[in-house]
Formats: C-alpha cells, sequence, structure tokens
C-alpha cells in the first residue's frame, strides 16, 4: 500500500515547527499545514468523499493549494488539477471528462479564475460540491472544510491506484488526462531527491511555476516537502519579485522553465547588489519545461554564479525522465542521462532502435511512464507500446548517454529533402547577442517542400533587423538551415508553463513581415 500523503505526513512529525510554506507575509509550519490538510480530509470524507472519487482542484500558487491538494490525498480520493488559465468551457470540459464529484477552487478574480471557475459548475451539474478559496457572497467557502477539530492520516490506497489526473494542452485534439500513481509519483520523488545532494541548513525554494503543472507538483511541492524544505510561494512570476523572495528569504534553490531565468537576467531594474546578493545564497538552479539553449544556460551561470541543471521530462513521465546527475560532466545542448530507474532509446518510424547519434523518437520505460490516459484506452495503446512510452521529441542519445533534444516529431521540417531541426536552429539564434527569445517553423514552400522561419523578439534594450539576422545566420548554419523568413516582434507568445505557443504564430506564416532571399 502506499499513498502520497505520507510526504506530508513523516515530514511534520520530524520537523513540525520548520516553516513549510511562506506566502505574502504568512509562515505555515510544517505541523500546522500537516493538520489543515487533516481537517480537509476528514471535512471531505464527511460529504461521502472517498477512495475512488475524483476531486478537482483550480487554484493560483497560495497555501490553500497545497493544503486541498494533500487533503485530498489523505481521503483516498485522485486529485484533478486544472489550470488556471483556462476559461469556463474548457474548465468543464476537465471536470466532466475526469468525472470530478467535487471541486475545490480558487474564488478571486487575479487572473480572472473565480469567474470562468464558476461558470464552469453551473455547466458541470455532476460535480456535486464546490467550496472556493476567496470567494464571494453566495459561495461555499473553503473555510468549510478546514471547520472541526477531527483529523484523519491518509488512506490505505495501492500504490497503483491514481493519485493526480494531468491535463494535456490538447494541441492535436481534446486534452487527455494523464493518470499518474502514488508510485509513478514517489518514485520520481525518490529519482530527484537522491541527486540534491548541495549542503545547506535551511533548504528553502521558490515556487514561481504553476503548482497546477506537473513540473511545479512533482519536483518542487511534493519533492521539497519531502525534504523538509521551506516552500515561498509565488502566485504569479516576475523577475523582480523573484529577485527580491531570493534574497529576503534566502533562496538556496530555484527551478523554472527557461523564459523565466532570460526575465530575471534581462530585469531593467537587475543591479549589481542584487547579482552579488543572489550569488551569495542560492546553490542551485534547474531548468525544464521546454528546450534551454546552451547560450542561456552559460549566461545565467555566469551573471549569477550558480550551476544550473537542465532536464527533460513530460507531464506522462511524472514529469523526469532524465536530467544532469550530480557531478556528471556538463554537454551543451545536453539535458543530461536517464534517471534513476529510467530506461531510454530513440526508434525510427519503424520502431527500429537507432545507434548512438542517429535522431529519432525519444521512448521512456521505466516506474514514471504513467498508467495511461484516463478513459481513452485506444490513445493510451498509441501512446504506450511494449512498455515504452512515445514521447513524440524527437532526440539523439550519444555513446555515453546523454540525451539531446531536437525537437518534436509533428515540427520536424523537411526542406528540399534534408531534415532540419527547430530547437537546433534555434540554439544557433540564441546565440546572437541580440536576440532575445526564438521559435522556428516550417512553412510550406512551392518548389523546397518546406522552408525555414524564425520569430524572434530582442533582448531588452536592444532591436533586431531582420535582414541582417537572416545574413549572420547564414554564416552559421549550413544552407539547408539557416531561416530565409525571419519575423521580429516584441514578445512570443508564452503557455502557461513559460513556453512558446508556436501553433499562436502560425497566422504569422501567412501575413509577415519579413522577406525571402
Amino acid at each position: 500500500m502506499l499513498n502520497i500523503a505520507i510526504i506530508l505526513e513523516s515530514a511534520a512529525r520530524e520537523h513540525p515547527a520548520r516553516d513549510a510554506l511562506v506566502f505574502e507575509g504568512q509562515r505555515i509550519g510544517y505541523g500546522e499545514l500537516e493538520r489543515r490538510a487533516g481537517r480537509v480530509a476528514a471535512n471531505l470524507a464527511a460529504a461521502g468523499i472517498g477512495r475512488g472519487d475524483h476531486v478537482a482542484l483550480a487554484c493560483l500558487n497560495r497555501p490553500e493549494f497545497v493544503i486541498a491538494y494533500y487533503g485530498i490525498l489523505k481521503t483516498g480520493a485522485t486529485v484533478v488539477t486544472v489550470s488556471a488559465l483556462l476559461k469556463a468551457r474548457e474548465i468543464a470540459f476537465q471536470l466532466a471528462d475526469s468525472d470530478a464529484v467535487a471541486l475545490i477552487a480558487y474564488g478571486g478574480e487575479v487572473g480572472g479564475l473565480g469567474t470562468e471557475v464558476r461558470k464552469a459548475a453551473a455547466l458541470t451539474p455532476t460535480c456535486r460540491h464546490v467550496w472556493f478559496i476567496e470567494g464571494g457572497s453566495g459561495d461555499r467557502d473553503f473555510g468549510e472544510l478546514l471547520g472541526g477539530e477531527g483529523t484523519v492520516v491518509a488512506a490505505d490506497t495501492d500504490e497503483h491506484d491514481t493519485a493526480v489526473i494531468l491535463y494535456t494542452s490538447g494541441t492535436t485534439g481534446s486534452p487527455k488526462g494523464a493518470e499518474l500513481t502514488h508510485a509513478n509519483i514517489m518514485m520520481n520523488v525518490v529519482a530527484i531527491a537522491r541527486e540534491r545532494t548541495v549542503a545547506t541548513d535551511r533548504p528553502v525554494s521558490l515556487v514561481a511555476l504553476p503548482l497546477f503543472h506537473v513540473f511545479a507538483q512533482t519536483c518542487l511541492m511534493h519533492t521539497g516537502l519531502y525534504m523538509g524544505a521551506a516552500l515561498v510561494l509565488m502566485q504569479r512570476f516576475s523577475a523582480r519579485e523573484a529577485i527580491d523572495l531570493i534574497v529576503a528569504e534566502q533562496i538556496t534553490s530555484f527551478s523554472g522553465v527557461p523564459t523565466m531565468f532570460r526575465a530575471m537576467l534581462d530585469d531593467p531594474g537587475l543591479t549589481e547588489d542584487d547579482v552579488a546578493a543572489v550569488r551569495r545564497v542560492v546553490k542551485a538552479t534547474g531548468s525544464g519545461g521546454s528546450s534551454l539553449a546552451p547560450e542561456l544556460q552559460k549566461r545565467f551561470a555566469e551573471r549569477f554564479g550558480v550551476p544550473m541543471i537542465d532536464g527533460y521530462g513530460c507531464t506522462e513521465t511524472s514529469p523526469v525522465a532524465c536530467f544532469l546527475h550530480e557531478g556528471a560532466t556538463y554537454r551543451p545542448g545536453s539535458c543530461g542521462q536517464a534517471a534513476f530507474g529510467v530506461q531510454l532509446r530513440v526508434v525510427d518510424g519503424d520502431g527500429r532502435v537507432l545507434a548512438p547519434g542517429e535522431v529519432g523518437e525519444l521512448c521512456v520505460k521505466g516506474h514514471c511512464v504513467m498508467k495511461g490516459y484516463y478513459k481513452r484506452p485506444d490513445d493510451t495503446a498509441r501512446a504506450i507500446r511494449d512498455g515504452w512510452y512515445h514521447t513524440g521529441d524527437l532526440a539523439r542519445i550519444d555513446e555515453d548517454g546523454y540525451v539531446f533534444i531536437v525537437g518534436r516529431l509533428k515540427e520536424l521540417i523537411i526542406r528540399g529533402g534534408f531534415n532540419v531541426y527547430p530547437a537546433e536552429v534555434e540554439a544557433v539564434l540564441m546565440t546572437h547577442p541580440a536576440v532575445g527569445m526564438a521559435a522556428v517553423l516550417g512553412v510550406p514552400h512551392e518548389t523546397h517542400g518546406e522552408e525555414i522561419m524564425a520569430v524572434v523578439s530582442p533582448r531588452q534594450g536592444m532591436s533586431l533587423d531582420p535582414d541582417e539576422l537572416r545574413d549572420w545566420a547564414r554564416n552559421e548554419m549550413a544552407a539547408y538551415k539557416y531561416p530565409r523568413l525571419i519575423e521580429v516582434r516584441e514578445h512570443l507568445p508564452l503557455g502557461p508553463t513559460g513556453k512558446v505557443q508556436k501553433r499562436d504564430l502560425i497566422p504569422a506564416r501567412q501575413q509577415g513581415p519579413g522577406t525571402w532571399q
């Protein structure tokens, strides 16, 4: 039997008075966090919710997210985390598709979530109970779940029971709910924690990534509590606020997506005193969620004097599949080697395993691979074959097991018969001194089949000329690789975890501006 709620229960026994959560002036110790989660569990159980039920959670990075999450787990029920960026129709789809019988949601208006959740709940009669955090008149208040004196310990659940359902982005159709088991998550936590040997008397982690996403849930929330860290929550990421919190709270570790690190480097208010303060306290940083350009990794490490570990994973792999291990030699462009207990391989379109250095689809096997997609056996069978999860990402693995992600299988550009990998071109563009962000796309071409287009944004205080950048790229890349069409935008569209939303750039393919040569 295994219930990952024991992560919190064990930490509360070991150091009840230690800070667990820090948020906008609030400080909640491990003992108090466990007590509140226990109260939520007791009241959910009184409402008839328990093992086998699904409870949705739609909340920003606030203490209530963590309290509710562990309270749901304690009952033996499954948590369904809902993105705080969705609209009512999208939220309603996930509530209905996941068979959620209850919903705990932020009811305030930061980001407009409260309005959208109320509309979604009205569209989903099968969701029988709805409690609001910072709700309004007429709402059932989350405080109801914190009332009373009783508490409960984690219910007995099987290690293969579903702990959480997280919905994929749905870029190729309706979102699918990935089922992660208690074993999936616990083993991922162990695989991460066994690598964290940076000495510190007071581990303090900045949680700026959204907790509704698997990266933050597993790598920051669960792993942080497992290690007895204080989690400093940011409701919304701001480079300036992140720097201030790092200094004020003496943050020892910080994980994020590449856009967060870039924003911190380019913050116009960054002073040398800030840089010196960060260098004194931060012991490690980690990047994930999207490709990390070697140039950005180098810039950040040199500026702030802190090593940055890049990793790879996805929702369906709990998420960590590989990362740079403690003491391993960094190889530019690599996201490290297979995590503890995980196997990796690269295959071609026929499923043939490729030799080191050859590019193909990255496949993952081991404890991290999800149980499946909820109520979608056909999609599950297509994604997981003979125990291997097919990621849809193109990669190569060198002779020492280092993984290099080169792009998405569906984003592969074939120009005149040559394969062009967007991530490779983006990494080169990022070495230009004026390029802040870059996204590379394939566009239809009459004779070549596809042509290469880059949409770029400049670094803070700098400007870019498309023609000059194209001429520069021509000298840096093979003739079939460099982008012939370049569009400059002040900002690129980002998703909830900081990834560039390439599908939102599709109209730019048809409209320009830019010139062909």
